[in-house]
């Protein structure tokens, strides 16, 4: 084979690989123009949710049990994009935690926001040590913060309504991040494994609980979802992030039965899968 023949071949996959990025990047261009989208991904039996705001800024919530969470980014994120502005950590549980662990080390993540409550297991103390190895920019979450995203998405930080910050609770779940995601006049409400007991301090307190997508509280317990909550917050939709044929029997049919009570459409990633929705600002729809 001639050397001219082969530089020709070059030049072709040289050729071949420019345009599939340029498709790949004109996709996700195209896709995030005026719309924000948000991933519930099938991470077994955890919890991880994925946010790209209309400009490009993208947003972790929880990264599930395992290394599972790359390749559900690697699916969802550009394959040359290796940073990620935000990452939230509900609360130091390994279903929520565990995953996160693998994305900070593959990632560049910009800032965390995380609760800061003490758990002694090792899985968070090697949080700690990557935060800070990395050089993470680390933000205490507390009741009444506002962290934008966007020009027009922002997350409304609900709990924790204490100060947790190198404080124990007897129960981890009293330290939970709750938040709302507002894009326009389309909002989701991001409950973590918030027991029945946060649920009614976030109804006394007077928040604005209403949303259009509700991610069920501790994976469909009966730990949580209330009937006075969901009259507060009246989703259209409820994702419930669940393992197939789990140990706990998560979601509760008691709880099924109460969603389908309001009349409330019921995604579940354990039959489902990944469940994505697109927002323009004024209506959620499913991808």
């Amino acid at each position: 084979m001639s050397i001219a023949i082969k530089n020709l071949r070059k030049i072709f996959l040289l050729a071949v690989i420019a345009a599939s990025i340029f498709i790949w990047y004109a996709v996700f261009d195209l896709e995030a123009r005026g719309n924000l989208s948000i991933s519930f991904f099938d991470v077994g039996q955890g919890d991880s949710e994925f946010i790209q705001a209309e400009n490009g800024n993208q947003v972790l919530i929880d990264g599930g049990p395992n290394e599972a969470i790359l390749s559900k980014l690697g699916e969802a994120m550009p394959f040359w994009d290796r940073s990620i502005d935000l990452v939230v950590l509900t609360h130091p549980h390994a279903d929520h935690l565990d995953g996160l662990l693998e994305v900070l080390k593959r990632y560049n993540v910009r800032t965390v926001i995380e609760s800061g409550a003490n758990h002694s297991i090792p899985e968070y103390a090697k949080w700690h040590q990557l935060l800070e190895e990395k050089a993470v920019e680390v933000i205490i979450a507390k009741a009444g913060q506002k962290i934008k995203i966007s020009d027009s998405a922002y997350l409304n930080i609900f709990t924790p309504f204490e100060d947790f910050e190198d404080k124990s609770s007897k129960n981890i779940h009293d330290a939970m991040i709750a938040s709302k995601l507002n894009y326009g006049s389309t909002s989701v409400l991001f409950m973590g494994d918030a027991e029945k007991q946060i649920e009614y301090r976030l109804i006394f307190s007077g928040a604005d609980l209403k949303s259009d997508i509700l991610k069920v509280g501790h994976h469909g317990s009966k730990t949580s979802t209330s009937e006075e909550f969901l009259k507060a917050v009246s989703p259209k939709f409820a994702i419930i992030s669940a393992g197939r044929k789990n140990r706990y029997g998560h979601p509760h049919q008691d709880i099924l039965d109460r969603l389908m009570s309001f009349g409330i459409k019921i995604f579940r990633t354990d039959q489902d899968g990944d469940i994505r929705f697109l927002s323009d600002g004024t209506a959620f729809i499913k991808n």
